[in-house]
């Protein structure tokens, strides 16, 4: 039998000749991405393992992802025509990839999403690519920087929505150096959905890489030309406020959870970015809010429950002490909790001298300096664009507060908190604010410390060592400290006799770590009560919590079906966190049922026997009507519970919200 082998030669050439038409080695490219094969193979490794049944479809994943990469080291011979219009096609549905991977890693979807809302999310990723492309000016490169930028974006808004309760707001660019401050307490976790993401993310950009393609000079142009229109376009549409009004566009105020839904993960933070400048009241000057403080601020009848105290023994300028404890809150105002022993044991036995209750603040999980802002000035967040953080927006030189009054009676005023001085901005908020001395986490060295920061037995000795040194020179002192022992990253620690959550049933590792550093701070704030009812001077202390704690949210569901209570009323239940007064001097005990923070200072005051300013004397005559003036609930003085939309229809609360302007923006 003879053999063709001329034929076959021939046919072999010719698929050689064929392939290597078709295809070409970039040999550059061998060893970096050998490299990155390497990584991507001890990854793979460990997937399985850490993510469960999850962890086989992520596998192929990865598998698919290691074969694109693997094919970079070839080029495809495709005619610039066909490249040209598979580069495009990648670069217009790039913003929708983004837009599906960001909803799917926060739990949203985009089918759900309203027309407007899509085309507008859309608009402003597609933005975002065209401005990229006039710099880079090759599509694969634009597509995979975009990818990239827009992939962080949705893992760190889960990252922060899983600690925090609520995602990412307009004003928490202004936080980044708090967040590097207080992230070592958290534990980052990667589940199923961010792995996917991060894959998905690879493959889109590995696949653009394949079509990559160099555009004309005249192509940039055109890029730089969409870039300006999308810009005049978008900037257009969020200056028209019947075009916000109509479909909605502004971020909820009231309703984060409701606000991400309704907007997307990306647009609800986009959206708020030119919200963050306060707007005058309709119908405001600065003439009539002037007269409208002179009014508010005349005496009148006040009522028992009202914010006046009697004091049954004379007092002077007492030392006053306010404590603003971190993430310290009690579960029972929220539903019916049983523990296996007490938590609250020594607050709750606490009466004599004692007034006490629950205070109504402007935050949940997150965001102490709103808390801070309101009890020392005594204005209300709920008048701010939602996502607002006063200390890094609003706080400047002259802004009135608290500490005014403290000056002007001669009190040499102090700010403590054992952390960073960068976070918040609050360095330049306590000088702006006047306070005399200011002690941060390294004035904290060899102070008693829990989970990695100074405990609040730690933080009380160093109240009492600065207190006896200002006795010691004969000076008044006003002190107000935020704590950091119950900050979030409730991770399980070893306690000795620990408490046990027994009802809601179920596991709730992360609620019974926190309720253990609550009886931690019960015990602390006792000793720091009994060391000051030993004291000849007179002293007041308060105490009060800034927010609710970011524990499982089935808990919290758990405990919100037994309030028994509905509406804004239970919407308010979130922002209810205990208060204290305590002085060692014979006072009138009292207990109220709901306060709003913005009162709390003015009640102190009341306490201390310090004289009130026009504005406290305001706020005294609008507790009043409104004992509770909250974004998150407003209670009348009938005890009806309002939305703030509805409450937004009194005249009062109108009047309000002019003083406050002109107070804070107009002075």
């Amino acid at each position: 039998m003879s053999i063709n082998l001329e034929g076959r030669k021939t046919f072999s050439e010719k698929l050689h000749k064929f392939f290597k038409g078709l295809i070409t080695v970039r040999k550059k490219r061998i060893i970096p991405v050998l490299l990155l094969e390497i990584v991507f193979l001890f990854a793979a490794v460990f997937l399985p393992k850490e993510l469960g049944k999850d962890g086989q479809v992520l596998f192929r994943f990865f598998l698919l992802d290691q074969v694109l990469l693997l094919g970079l080291v070839f080029r495809i011979r495709i005619s610039e025509k066909w490249r040209g219009y598979l580069s495009f096609l990648m670069f217009v549905t790039a913003p929708v990839f983004c837009f599906w991977e960001i909803e799917y890693v926060n739990e949203g979807t985009v089918l759900g999403k309203e027309l407007v809302i899509f085309l507008l999310t859309y608009l402003i990723m597609i933005t975002v690519f065209l401005f990229l492309h006039v710099f880079i000016n090759k599509a694969c490169v634009s597509i995979a920087v975009g990818v990239v930028l827009f992939t962080f974006y949705g893992l760190l808004y889960s990252f922060v929505m899983e600690f925090r309760g609520n995602g990412l707001r307009a004003s928490d660019l202004y936080a980044v150096q708090t967040a590097a401050n207080v992230a070592e307490g958290y534990v980052l976790r990667f589940t199923p959905e961010r792995v996917t993401v991060m894959l998905a993310a690879l493959t889109f950009v590995l696949v653009s890489f394949y079509v990559s393609y160099r555009h004309k000079r005249r192509e940039r142009l055109l890029s730089g030309t969409l870039t300006l229109v999308c810009a005049i376009v978008l900037s257009s549409l969020f200056s028209s406020g019947e075009f916000v009004e109509k479909y909605s566009i502004k971020p909820y105020l009231w309703e984060l959870a409701q606000s991400k839904e309704d907007h997307g993960a990306f647009l609800d933070f986009a959206a708020g970015l030119p919200y963050l400048r306060v707007e005058k009241p309709e119908g405001y000057s600065a003439k009539n809010a002037d007269a409208l403080l002179a009014e508010g601020s005349k005496g009148g009848v006040l009522s028992s429950g009202g914010l006046t105290v009697e004091r049954k023994e004379a007092v002077t300028k007492p030392h006053v002490i306010v404590v603003m404890n971190e993430s310290f809150a009690d579960f029972r105002q929220m539903g019916d909790l049983e523990t296996d022993k007490p938590v609250l044991e020594n607050w709750d036995s606490m009466e004599e001298n004692v007034i006490k209750g629950f205070v109504s603040i402007p935050i949940f999980g997150g965001w102490t300096p709103n808390s801070e802002f309101e009890f020392l000035t005594g204005f209300s967040n709920a008048f701010f664009p939602s996502g607002s953080i006063p200390y890094q927006n609003y706080v400047k030189k002259g802004t009135p507060s608290m500490n005014d009054t403290m000056k002007e009676l001669d009190y040499t005023s102090v700010f403590m908190h054992p952390q960073s001085s960068s976070g918040w901005n609050r360095k330049a908020v306590y000088e702006m604010l006047g306070f005399d001395e200011t002690y941060y986490i390294e004035d904290f060295d060899g102070y008693d410390s829990l989970r990695g920061m100074i405990s609040d037995k730690g933080n009380y000795d160093k109240i009492i060592q600065v207190f006896e040194e200002k006795k010691e020179k004969d000076e008044h002192l006003f002190l107000f400290n935020v704590t950091m022992q119950n900050h979030g990253g409730y991770s399980q620690s070893n306690w000795e006799d620990p408490v046990q959550i027994t009802s809601p049933k179920g596991s709730y590792p992360q609620a019974a770590e926190y309720l253990n550093l609550i009886r931690e701070s019960d015990r602390a704030w006792k000793e720091l009560v009994d060391y000051f009812s030993q004291e000849q001077e007179p002293v007041v202390l308060c105490m009060f919590g800034d927010h609710y704690p970011k524990v499982e949210e089935s808990f919290y569901e758990e405990l919100m079906e037994s309030s028994g209570v509905s509406g804004a009323e239970e919407a308010a239940l979130k922002y209810q966190v205990p208060f204290m007064i305590y002085t060692n001097y014979d006072i009138e005990e009292k207990e109220y049922e709901n306060i709003s923070l913005n009162y709390l200072s003015s009640l102190v005051c009341e306490t201390a026997g310090l004289p009130l300013s026009e504005y406290q004397k305001y706020l005294e005559n609008l507790y009043e009507e409104f004992p509770v003036v909250n974004v998150y609930g407003v209670k009348d003085k009938s005890g009806n519970w309002h939305t703030w939309d509805e409450a937004m229809q009194n005249r009062e609360l109108q009047e309000y919200e002019k003083v406050q302007y002109r107070m804070l923006f107009d002075n």
